[in-house]
């Protein structure tokens, strides 16, 4: 039994098919079967059954991949553990992704020359919207990410870090065109909803609860753009309760009260892959961000006597 087997198994498991973790393993699906085919002789154990069309685990080979899994996870521990240890290397670059509702009172402090004029370490900032900052730590292609966590994974370690409060509103120069603030009024103006660029087909995976089935839409591919927008009396949507508090005062904009348009919540989480190696620096950073996720959460609750 060898690791290289084990995470065979997995990857079939994950992807559902020998095909589709042969490409994700950027090997042949006669070498995965090879692979389970010698597991499985090693142990005189049926891992999968023939005789569906999709591989699925026999109640033996369900109990052998619960253990892989334990396995596995240790060893991804040990070989984390043995890069720092050995190299204890100064990152050259880190990269940050950010939701574009994280607030910076949230995250003020982690980036103190403090912690980064000891080191030469270059830190680049990005924003994604909905999934993409989950997306990006799965593709390593970002150390960390403030973000929604649009899935469980086994792999990315998530801390629960602020709470958004996203209400309908609309334009007071909108608002004297109509009758009153009632959707039925609305209807003929366009919700204005961020977009994932690039994929109408998956439209809002982090609002989909806040898009109105039938209402006329205007799709934008950023928030900044899409409060813009709705400030200009283009259409009507959800912001922010905490970015737009001066204006709701001013009343430059307007809360809109209606039972098919209501506010929702939406959770930001930190998150880094499990098995990524640290340096000082992703220590240093990653640490912070833990100490500000106490602090907030902190302020959010209320002292009990």
């Amino acid at each position: 039994m060898t690791i290289d087997q084990l995470e065979t198994l997995e990857m079939i498991v994950e992807k559902g098919s020998f095909k589709s973790a042969a490409e994700h393993l950027h090997k042949t699906q006669p070498s995965l079967s090879v692979a389970i085919k010698k597991l499985e002789e090693e142990f005189n154990l049926r891992l999968f059954n023939r005789e569906e069309y999709r591989p699925k685990l026999t109640p033996e080979g369900l109990v052998f991949y619960n253990w892989a899994k334990q396995c596995l996870f240790s060893f991804r521990e040990l070989q984390t553990v043995g890069i720092e240890l050995g190299s204890k290397k100064v990152e050259p670059y880190l990269t940050v992704v950010l939701d574009p509702l994280v607030r910076f009172e949230a995250i003020e402090g982690v980036f103190q020359e403090t912690v980064l004029s000891k080191y030469p370490t270059e830190m680049t900032f990005r924003t994604e919207i909905m999934s993409g900052g989950l997306n990006s730590l799965l593709s390593e292609e970002a150390d960390f990410a403030i973000s929604t966590k649009s899935e469980e994974n086994d792999n990315v370690e998530s801390v629960a870090f602020d709470r958004i409060e996203m209400v309908p509103v609309l334009a007071k120069s909108l608002a004297k065109s109509l009758p009153d603030l009632s959707y039925k009024s609305l209807k003929p103006f366009p919700q204005i909803v961020v977009l994932q660029q690039g994929d109408k087909t998956n439209l809002l995976k982090r609002d989909r609860k806040g898009v109105v089935a039938d209402s006329k839409k205007s799709y934008v591919t950023d928030h900044a753009l899409k409060h813009k927008m709705i400030m200009s009396g283009f259409g009507w949507g959800r912001l922010p309760l905490n970015e737009i508090e001066k204006e709701l005062k001013k009343e430059s904009l307007l809360l809109i009260e209606d039972e098919q348009v209501k506010p929702f919540s939406l959770d930001l989480h930190i998150m880094r892959l499990k098995h990524k190696p640290m340096g000082p620096v992703a220590r240093a950073v990653w640490a912070q961000l833990l100490k500000n996720c106490i602090a907030v959460q902190a302020k959010k609750s209320p002292r009990t006597k």
